[in-house]
């Protein structure tokens, strides 16, 4: 469990949840070429699901769309594993295919919701009624989805996936300068965030 602090690295102590399985040694591109793609693709799948999984969610993939997202990322790999080269680790491959679908399905929620927002407010939920179940959780959790998308990917990266700065702007597409500035932005927006919450938490206990 995190400190009463939640800022930089603790967010990931936070959450709780189990570290992603290591690469399997035998998922390499020879073995790739060689091994049929369903075993090839059991093997990414049993090494790698619950990662992908946590993944989407921690980049804003509503709770009811995770089920398909999860499926569509392992469509891609599927269609894409044979042509793996193994020039980059196989979870930053990975993890890129699960960016670009994290962003589809935010884009597709934001549609939905704007479409609907003359009916139904987008999230009528508060954040502070995160809190009731796992303080900590729910904090970080609620401050991690106040980012802009932008902030919220490289956060993630950098203090969650702890990939370095490099590899977070070649997952990204972006220049690495880039990278440090979101970075350095996320972290202000996160623990302010945290902040904010912790606040309203206090007031809504007082008497």
């Amino acid at each position: 469990m995190a400190t009463d602090t939640l800022d930089g690295r603790s967010y990931a102590t936070a959450i709780e949840e189990p570290a992603p399985a290591p690469v399997a040694a035998s998922v390499t591109a020879a073995s790739v070429t060689v091994a049929s793609a369903s075993a090839a693709i059991a093997q990414v799948y049993a090494a790698h699901g619950d990662y992908v999984f946590r993944c989407l969610r921690s980049l804003g993939v509503r709770a009811d769309l995770l089920d398909d997202a999860f499926q569509d990322v392992f469509l891609v790999v599927q269609d894409k594993l044979a042509a793996f080269d193994g020039r980059a680790k196989l979870q930053t491959w990975l993890y890129a295919i699960v960016l670009r679908v994290a962003r589809r399905y935010r884009e597709r929620s934001a549609r939905e919701a704007s479409r609907f927002v003359a009916d139904e407010p987008a999230s009528t939920r508060k954040p502070e009624d995160e809190l009731v179940q796992n303080e900590q959780l729910a904090l970080a959790r609620c401050a991690l989805n106040a980012l802009d998308d932008a902030k919220r990917e490289v956060f993630v990266l950098a203090l969650v996936e702890q990939m370095s700065a490099p590899e977070i702007a070649a997952v990204m597409d972006v220049p690495l300068n880039t990278v440090y500035s979101r970075l350095r932005a996320a972290r202000i927006a996160f623990s302010t965030e945290v902040a904010r919450l912790r606040s309203v938490q206090k007031s809504r206990r007082s008497p």
